[in-house]
């Protein structure tokens, strides 16, 4: 059930995307296949490929070798928006990095690598630690999800360190100093 392509067999097995006040948007079915945005899949079917990685992890194969070692040092102040080109040193304590398509973060878990997704509608976060064999999937048809995403890590797997004012994970509740 995973795709960059609609599929036939999806039909009657999708839900809609919602905006922040809660407004369904109806599904495009349409989409151009693109590795930045089209993938369709189940929770069942992602949660298979991130427990495969975390066992090619701790083969130490080479393929995550290669998919999790730093290629790019970020030290940009956000992800997106104007901030990109602001400079700061507030992810030097983790080595904010990123590998082949995966986001890379240092923990006393020990490494992080985590896999993001945000759409019209839609809104993911993943992060693995594989030497402490552990992860997280958070899937969700809502433009809210990403405002809960810093709780719902520190709560279920004490995740304190994934860099959620970089990637734009402002809690509903954030007061700003």
């Amino acid at each position: 059930m995973t795709s960059y392509l609609w599929q036939e067999k999806f039909e009657n097995q999708y839900c809609n995307g919602h905006t922040t006040k809660g407004e369904v948007i109806p599904k495009d079915k349409s989409d151009e296949a693109n590795a930045a945005g089209s993938m369709e899949t189940t929770v069942e079917d992602y949660s298979k490929f991130m427990a495969h990685i975390l066992k090619l992890t701790a083969k130490n194969s080479k393929i995550t070798r290669l998919l999790f070692k730093p290629n790019v040092r970020i030290t940009s102040k956000a992800q997106f928006g104007h901030q990109v080109w602001e400079d700061t040193k507030e992810n030097d304590l983790i080595e904010l990095s990123y590998g082949l398509g995966w986001g890379l973060l240092k923990s006393p878990y020990g490494n992080g690598a985590f896999k993001e997704g945000h759409s019209e509608g839609f809104q993911h976060y993943s992060i693995i630690f594989p030497e402490k064999k552990t992860g997280i999937i958070m899937l969700s048809n809502s433009d809210n999800a990403e405002s809960i995403f810093k709780e719902l890590l520190e709560m279920t797997i004490g995740d304190t360190l994934t860099p959620w004012k970089w990637e734009g994970y402002i809690p509903y509740n954030y007061k700003q100093k």
